[in-house]
Parts: C-alpha cells; structure tokens; sequence
C-alpha cells in the first residue's frame, strides 16, 4: 500500500461538503442561507449546485438555501417569503419549549408569516404546489413588516413580537377586518 506524505485538505472536490463558514453561518440562522452569505464564506457556484444535488443544501425559493433537517412548515414559510409570525411563530416556541421539535410539523394551517413591507408580492398556493411539488397549501396571512421580520431568527419572529403580532391580529380580525392588511405595525 502506497501512503501519501501529503497533508489532508479536506473533503474531496465534488462530494458536496460545504466550507467550516458556511456550516457556522447555518448554525447561526437556523439552517437558512442566502446565496449571498454562501458567497462570502468561500461558496463557489459550482460548490453549490453540487451542495444541491448531493442534497446537503435545498434551494428554498430564489436566493436562499436550507439544510434538509430544516421541518417542512419552516421551509413552506420561507417559500412565501419569510419567517413564521403570530401564532405560528408562538406554536413554533411552543413545540420548542416543550423538548418535541417533532410538533413543529403540526402547526396549524394557515401559517401566519412576516415579509418585509418593501416586498412586491407572496407566491399564490398554486404556484408553490407547481414549482415545489409540494400539496396546494392554505393561503398564508402575512404580516407585511420589516423589522419584525429581522426580529428572531430565520425560522420565526422573536416570540415579544409574535405575542403582539397575535393581539393585534385578533383586535383586527374582531373588528371585522382582515389580518393580512399591509400597515407599517404588521
């Protein structure tokens, strides 16, 4: 047997392994990614799409990645274009404060979710179930507000603003009006 004196460099090209960076920055976000950030931690294009193919990443909607441990409900989320909010976000907590992220997967439909307020449009049900071919889900309600939807991590707003993002939703939707309207306070 033949032994190299050459020093190990890593995984081999082409395996899908991604850089140390690039696994501490999905640590830190809670498995969601931005092409950009891959960028910068020394992710080439090709390293990507070969991430994708070995399926050590999953393309979420355009941009944007996620490890495949990341529960269905997050990654429906993110493909109508952000993070749980309200009462999703707070049955998120929920599950987690109670040791079973299994129950993630049991969050209520329709999905309450925070968009940024500078965002032009969500995907329709339709669309996500042609593109994804994932079942046709609910409409979602979206909270349309910025920075609630920086305010937690990646996965769902912090739980002060999805517990103000719930009474601020039920006031509306006793008063007669829809949730989902676009106002500065989401």
């Amino acid at each position: 047997m033949i032994r190299t004196t050459a020093t190990w460099s890593g995984p081999p090209r082409g395996t899908g392994y991604l850089p140390a960076a690039a696994l501490r920055l999905l640590d830190e976000h809670g498995g969601i990614i931005s092409t950009s950030e891959l960028r910068a931690a020394g992710v080439s294009q090709t390293t990507l799409e070969v991430c994708r193919s070995y399926r050590s990443l999953q393309a979420v909607r355009q941009g944007w990645h996620c490890e495949p441990a990341v529960p269905d409900v997050i990654r429906l989320a993110w493909r109508f274009g952000g993070p749980l909010a309200c009462v999703s976000a707070l049955e998120f907590y929920e599950a987690l404060d109670s040791g079973e992220p299994d129950r993630v997967a049991e969050i209520a439909q329709p999905l309450h979710i925070c968009v940024s307020a500078g965002a032009a449009r969500v995907p329709t049900p339709e669309l996500l179930a042609q593109r994804w071919g994932v079942v046709e889900p609910l409409t979602p309600i979206i909270h349309w507000n910025t920075n609630d939807r920086h305010s937690g991590d990646r996965r769902a707003v912090s739980r002060a603003v999805a517990l103000r993002q719930a009474d601020r939703c039920d006031a509306r939707t006793s008063q007669g009006y829809p949730c989902d309207a676009r106002t500065s306070q989401g």
